[in-house]
């Protein structure tokens, strides 16, 4: 799920739009970046397992609000 997360913070970086269309999406996963604190280990991401999922869950969220943002 970390890493679906980290692709998906890297695509809406390099969109033709803009990271400013993403701002929400990306302040999200950049709190989780500030609460994993670069440590992916397992251990760590069991710990904020809750964190990730929400994460996931909110960014999954929003972009259901903008289908023409799926390619």
């Amino acid at each position: 799920m970390n890493e679906e997360l980290t692709g998906t913070d890297a695509s809406m970086k390099v969109d033709p739009q803009g990271p400013g269309h993403f701002e929400e999406p990306l302040e999200w996963t950049a709190t989780l970046r500030t609460t994993l604190a670069g440590d992916t280990s397992t251990a760590n991401l069991e710990k904020h397992f809750k964190d990730l999922v929400g994460t996931r869950d909110r960014v999954n969220s929003w972009m259901q609000g903008h289908p023409e943002d799926y390619r």
